[in-house]
């Protein structure tokens, strides 16, 4: 049989559990089945300030602090596996995905055009590709993969789309087939950011004890960092309005638990580092993507301890890139202040991805060093992140399971 008070005298980390529902209410808990984190670790926190008035006394000693506010902040540290983070992901962005891709082929009505022009996806049924959004990235799935024709599956950028039977594509060299239609599928949905705010009911819950509620908690900020020798991390900080205890679970009908797919290895899991649609030749060290709402902040009225409201504040992605250093194809790109789509993938072991886009970028300040006898030269780039001007946005991920 089982030892008992091995641990009575504290909660162990194991039975802490993150959880959240989206809010309809900013900082009202929905009536929903709230969804568990996979994390690494927590921070969320409660906080109050105090101030105390500065009166001329005799008593040489200070007077007394008062309460002026009381707010809640932190971060959700995660290893990044498909599928776990998309709603914080939509905080984050202050966005929500577009509805998933399910196009299936009938039997030969989608075709493969190889072209000079831009590779093609052709049906010759109407409105088939009526929800494909151009700049979008799809899967395509269920090709023949015959010797010397297109691979089983293969990711393409959607560049264009003249009408709704034809998409022209880039990212790969398609080979002009007619495969079995019915067997042929196409998946895909995206995310860029926008100015609609998403917030979220967060609790932890402590063992047995009981739980830490955070209503309102809105995405302030982020990372994702994919580095040579460790699984892709990153996180997630949240401004929050108030933190309060509970003695009862705020989901409706119990927590369901976390995705359970595997973490993003460095080795497998990153593919396809292009620049303006061409793959980067140089050896990649690390890639470093940083996300921050400047001017996201909890504000704070008379009468009320908690904050009142969340301002959105306006979203900066920037990062940074470490290159072996072989030759100037990207300090030229840094001198010429070129701006162009920066992209790469994140696979894990079972295919599922996600597609990370710096929608119009550039590559600055570059610092070009020999760091010790016997090592490569390494060039650091930051990435910044600017506004596009056809699709007003700066970052866009896509998602295919």
């Amino acid at each position: 049989m089982g030892t008992t008070g091995m641990n009575t005298a504290a909660v162990e980390t194991t039975d802490v559990v993150m959880s959240y529902g989206l809010e309809s209410q900013w900082g009202v808990a929905p009536a929903t089945t709230f969804q568990a984190w996979r994390m690494t670790s927590e921070s969320m926190a409660g906080k109050k300030t105090r101030s105390r008035p500065d009166e001329i006394n005799d008593s040489a000693q200070v007077s007394a602090a008062v309460t002026t506010q009381e707010g809640a902040d932190g971060a959700i540290n995660l290893a990044l596996s498909y599928g776990t983070y998309d709603d914080a992901f939509c905080s984050l962005l202050n966005s929500s995905w577009s509805n998933a891709l399910n196009i299936a082929g009938t039997s030969g009505d989608i075709a493969f055009v190889a072209q000079a022009g831009g590779n093609k996806i052709t049906s010759t049924t109407s409105n088939k590709f009526q929800n494909v959004v151009a700049g979008q990235y799809i899967k395509v799935m269920g090709c023949a993969a015959a010797p010397g024709g297109n691979s089983a599956s293969f990711f393409v950028k959607v560049d264009s789309k003249p009408d709704n039977q034809t998409l022209i594509v880039s990212g790969k060299a398609l080979v002009a087939e007619s495969p079995a239609g019915a067997a042929v599928t196409i998946r895909g949905s995206m995310i860029r950011n926008s100015n609609v705010g998403q917030t979220l009911f967060v609790q932890k819950k402590l063992g047995t004890a009981g739980f830490l509620t955070y209503p309102g908690s809105f995405a302030s900020g982020g990372n994702l960092d994919c580095q040579q020798g460790q699984f892709t991390t990153g996180s997630i900080n949240y401004i929050s309005q108030i933190e309060n205890k509970a003695l009862v679970d705020s989901s409706t009908g119990g927590v369901l638990p976390a995705p359970t797919g595997p973490v993003i290895d460095p080795v497998a899991g990153m593919q396809n580092l292009t620049i303006n649609g061409t793959a980067i030749a140089a050896a990649v060290q690390s890639l470093k993507l940083q996300f921050q709402k400047e001017g996201a902040a909890a504000h704070y009225a008379l009468m009320s301890s908690g904050a009142v409201m969340i301002t959105k504040g306006k979203l900066a992605v920037t990062g940074t890139a470490e290159l072996y250093f072989a030759n100037f194809n990207e300090y030229d790109r840094f001198k010429s202040e070129s701006m162009a789509p920066i992209s790469y993938r994140q696979v894990d072991k079972t295919g599922a991805a996600y597609v990370l886009t710096l929608i119009n970028a550039g590559l600055m300040n570059p610092k070009i060093t020999a760091g010790g006898p016997g090592r490569p030269v390494v060039a650091s780039f930051e990435l910044e992140g600017n506004p596009d001007p056809v699709t007003g946005a700066t970052f866009q991920m896509d998602r295919a399971a």
